[in-house]
């Protein structure tokens, strides 16, 4: 397995100190690239909006320095939603907490998914109504 799919599989897993060790002391350049896009189309903060790893979104925002409007490839429902930015993934899967700090670092609430999809359309789809 490559680095970048290591820090993506941790990310995804909610497995912060394995994280940090897989990213401490790498340069800016090498953050970014670690950080960034997968083969499927994901990032690392974006699964970990989805799967509401709280710990995980703020070490990759605060001290990785990922972007919070960066949108991927996630899955929901058996679907495949693209360009879908951390918000709307975190809301659409109801890790309210996620969301505060997503939005207290940022993260625009009009940014959509590649269908015009907002955080808030898909948080009241999936029900999540706080």
């Amino acid at each position: 397995m490559d680095l970048r799919t290591a820090v993506y599989n941790a990310a995804r897993d909610g497995k912060l100190q394995l994280l940090q060790k897989l990213l401490s002391g790498r340069s800016r350049e090498e953050l970014d690239e670690l950080t960034g896009e997968v083969a499927g189309g994901g990032t690392p903060l974006l699964i970990a909006a989805r799967y509401g790893h709280l710990d995980v979104v703020e070490y990759l925002v605060d001290r990785c320095g990922a972007s919070v409007e960066a949108g991927g490839s996630v899955h929901f429902d058996g679907e495949t939603i693209e360009g879908a930015p951390p918000l709307w993934a975190a809301s659409a899967a109801g890790h309210l907490d996620v969301v505060r700090s997503l939005l207290r670092r940022g993260a625009s609430v009009n940014r959509t998914t590649r269908t015009n999809s907002t955080p808030l359309r898909a948080a009241c789809f999936d029900g999540h109504l706080e």
